[in-house]
């Protein structure tokens, strides 16, 4: 008798633990910091952390790199490469920023703050024509690029790759390193009891579509976290690209996420484009 007791006792607390409530460390209706951004960055896309007081920003008409003091809430420099092209995502790895060009194009900028500089391209074989999210992954040496899009691939449609570029060859991974199902994504809302009410312009219901944004690696808990700007959603997934957890993005405070990174304390930066509006950057302190 005891030994049953014993097991049923176990068999509870391993159910507790499998299902325990997920601890999100950041209030996300109160931002620790809130700037609005000046009108150039109206289509603010990218962004990377530098240090503890300034991020890099691209937006996605100007080949401009953009230096901004998050606590200032000023424009520091700009750093043009190019003239124009739909630019979504940076990652600054040290000396050397990469940026993202919507079709798949990495640009390598070393040295981009000095005399120096030099700009390398990378013509990516990507499966997917829209690609936005990128972000450095420190602990391989590699940036992380998540595509908007489905893949060319009919029978993929409900699929969202993550690529993998690594910095040592100079090569993409020959198969995505994760890929997201939409379904999957949309049970763990259900599961979580979150509901999205996307109306399309002509007013009518419009169906879930996981749609990343933008990617960045939580330098503490080195989960991987994914925004979908149109769904409003933030995804959070381990290492192993299991989906661990989802935080619905309030709509009036975020216009249109498109940017996220994080410093190496745990403070998360998200921009969001105007959207007809002001463009804001948001600062969201780790709760203890």
């Amino acid at each position: 008798m005891k030994k049953s007791i014993t097991f049923f006792i176990l068999l509870i607390l391993a159910f507790k633990v499998n299902y325990a409530k997920y601890e999100f460390k950041y209030k996300l209706n109160v931002p620790d910091i809130k700037h609005e951004l000046p009108a150039i960055l109206n289509e603010v896309s990218g962004i990377s952390d530098i240090d503890f007081t300034r991020v890099a920003l691209i937006q996605d008409e100007l080949g401009i790199v953009f230096i901004y003091d998050f606590i200032k809430g000023e424009i520091l420099s700009q750093h043009k490469f190019e003239e124009t092209g739909d630019f979504e995502g940076l990652a600054f790895t040290g000396n050397s920023i990469y940026i993202l060009r919507s079709d798949g194009r990495l640009s390598e900028w070393r040295n981009f703050m000095s005399d120096s500089a030099e700009l390398i391209n990378y013509y990516l074989d990507l499966k997917t024509n829209n690609n936005e999210g990128l972000c450095f992954d420190s602990k391989h040496n590699r940036v992380l690029i998540a595509a908007k899009s489905k893949p060319r691939s009919h029978d993929l449609k409900e699929e969202r790759f993550i690529y993998s570029f690594d910095l040592n060859t100079k090569k993409l991974l020959d198969n995505p390193l994760y890929s997201l199902n939409v379904s999957e994504v949309q049970k763990l809302a259900d599961k979580l009891n979150i509901h999205f009410d996307l109306i399309s312009a002509k007013g009518k219901q419009k169906a879930f579509n996981f749609r990343p944004a933008s990617i960045a690696i939580h330098p503490i808990s080195d989960e991987i976290y994914i925004i979908s700007a149109v769904e409003k959603l933030i995804l959070i997934m381990n290492r192993k690209g299991d989906l661990v957890h989802i935080e619905k993005l309030d709509e009036q405070l975020f216009l249109q996420a498109e940017g996220i990174t994080f410093l190496p304390d745990g403070t998360m930066i998200i921009t969001n484009e105007a959207r007809g509006k002001q463009p804001t950057l948001l600062v969201f302190k780790m709760k203890e």
